[in-house]
């Protein structure tokens, strides 16, 4: 392979890739690059501090070997978020974890190193599943009470004192598996988190509250089903998704890229509503 030139797009989803931590020799064999030090030329180009960048995609990297007996690394944080919600055991000696966004379990297959599959029932969206065996792993997900038949009886879990600070990747695992982020009927951006257990809805809750102080958040039943909610359309806090739980590229675009763009659309908006009023066009 000699020395390939990408377009401005494809140059831009291999630096994201790096940085999600994807290993540096699939990258050069999917980009069709020689060398490692073609892919960090292309990280130097985007990210002038280059040096810290490197260091966290690192980091990423070490991930990628499976052990969840703790939270001690962001893959870690986010993927057993996205098992609390979207994931299930199926017996003894194995777990899964069952989406629509193909990105997402792409992105855990290659992180895990394991294969996943699809398939399609009629009438309803194509489902991305990866499998996982393994005995001790099912002993450790006791731990975070993901447990067969959870969907009623999970009740979220108590933090070691050095994983409070991955909270952030967790939340975003539990919104990208059972959270919706959407516009409300006055156009403001709001969010929200369902499950069938009250008590991960009021576990969930405190952990917005107290851990990434997003406030004035309110817990409803939905009227159709027995569905919790944890719900807030306070901008402050959907300032403060962005900040701290959605600041950058990782695991599910969807809801990265919605949020983004129905923050930005929404303060576009009042910025052009406020020169109307009050530049002498109201």
């Amino acid at each position: 392979m000699g020395c390939k030139r990408l377009s401005d797009e494809d140059e831009r989803k291999l630096v994201d890739e790096y940085l999600k931590g994807v290993a540096v020799k699939q990258l050069m064999i999917k980009y069709g690059f020689a060398s490692k030090k073609s892919i960090i030329d292309k990280v130097k180009k985007y990210y002038p501090n280059y040096k810290e960048i490197l260091e966290q995609a690192k980091e990423n990297r070490k991930a990628y070997s499976l052990d969840l007996s703790r939270i001690n690394n962001p893959f870690n944080a986010y993927f057993i978020g996205l098992l609390l919600t979207d994931g299930y055991i199926i017996d003894n000696n194995k777990f899964g974890l069952q989406l629509t966004d193909e990105d997402c379990i792409r992105f855990i297959s290659e992180a895990t190193n394991n294969s996943y599959y699809s398939y399609e029932t009629e009438g309803h969206k194509t489902e991305y599943r990866i499998v996982f065996s393994g005995s001790q792993y099912i002993e450790q997900l006791k731990r975070y009470n993901i447990t067969a038949r959870k969907s009623y009886t999970i009740k979220g879990f108590d933090f070691y004192e050095d994983e409070i600070k991955y909270i952030p990747f967790l939340i975003r695992g539990i919104i990208d598996g059972d959270g919706c982020i959407h516009k409300t009927t006055k156009g403001s951006v709001s969010f929200y988190i369902c499950s069938m257990s009250y008590d991960f809805i009021l576990w969930i809750q405190e952990i917005l509250e107290k851990r990434l102080f997003i406030e004035d958040t309110h817990i409803k039943q939905s009227n159709t089903n027995n569905i919790w909610i944890v719900e807030t359309s306070l901008q402050t806090n959907i300032f403060k998704l962005m900040a701290i739980v959605y600041d950058r590229p990782y695991g599910m675009s969807r809801k990265y890229n919605c949020l983004r763009e129905m923050f930005r659309d929404y303060n576009k908006s009042n910025q052009q509503n406020f020169i109307w009023n009050n530049v002498g066009f109201g």
